[in-house]
């Protein structure tokens, strides 16, 4: 089990934990553990954020660009690619099977650069503003419980989607089941709570778990399977949505109490 959860880090992270000899098969299993990761993730973004505030930076550009830029390299830009293809397969008309061969070539196309220019351009913005409206703790909690939430985002439309006929995406297709989905839930959910900030927690998790339902739903009929840069795309689309969410509720969570 270390070993495969060892492969899932160095698979999903840039993140040097040591070499391991499992396939994918034996990591599929552990895919529960996603939002975990995303966690892992999470902390080189509050480090980075950290050491910026602790050198005096006080402008929410620069810190939400550092962050963002930390969270995507520490995953290898690995979702960035999965949604700059995702994107082209959306503009493309005609069926399935020419869908999924846009997505698996090595350009990016308008619809790819549209798709990563303004879900990164408006998580950048959106962390600059947490930061500059929240007190500096709450922003890191954020940073935390963001990454951490579009993991299970990304296992959700795992779980609901069809397996492809190929590519390492469909491993983790086939493994997932609801099982994996609830597990994944009951970490994120524990992770909220260490943080203290279960409102926002549920909220995110139970968004996460709908809209990688609704992704997989629209990839099932119009690509006929999810593929890995299906799981890519709802990870770095969950991000977004998640910073847009916190920024639109937590003035009514503070009324509330």
């Amino acid at each position: 089990m270390i070993d495969e959860l060892k492969g899932l880090v160095l698979f999903m992270t840039r993140i040097p934990v040591g070499r391991s000899k499992s396939d994918f098969e034996g990591i599929a299993k552990y895919f529960m553990f996603m939002p975990l990761v995303g966690t892992l993730i999470s902390l080189f973004g509050v480090f980075t954020a950290y050491i910026l505030n602790y050198l005096g930076f006080t402008s929410g550009n620069i810190i939400g660009t550092a962050v963002l830029f930390t969270l995507l390299y520490i995953q290898g830009f690995h979702h960035l690619d999965g949604l700059a293809d995702y994107g082209d397969s959306w503009m493309v008309t005609g069926n399935a099977r020419k869908k999924l061969e846009v997505m698996k070539d090595v350009y990016m196309g308008i619809g790819g650069f549209v798709f990563v220019f303004f879900v990164e351009l408006l998580s950048l913005f959106s962390f600059a503003y947490l930061f500059e409206t929240s007190t500096f703790t709450l922003f890191l909690k954020y940073i935390i419980i963001i990454e951490t939430c579009s993991r299970l985002g990304l296992l959700s439309c795992a779980c609901c989607g069809i397996p492809a006929n190929d590519g390492t995406g469909r491993f983790f297709a086939k493994k997932s089941n609801e099982y994996h989905l609830l597990t994944g839930l009951i970490f994120s959910l524990g992770v909220s709570i260490l943080l203290q900030i279960p409102k926002i927690g549920v909220l995110c998790s139970i968004l996460a778990v709908f809209l990688g339902m609704f992704i997989a739903w629209k990839c099932n009929n119009k690509l006929g399977c999810v593929t890995g840069d299906i799981f890519g795309a709802t990870a770095e689309i969950s991000r977004m949505v998640f910073l847009i969410v916190i920024i639109a509720f937590t003035p009514y969570f503070s009324l509330i109490g």
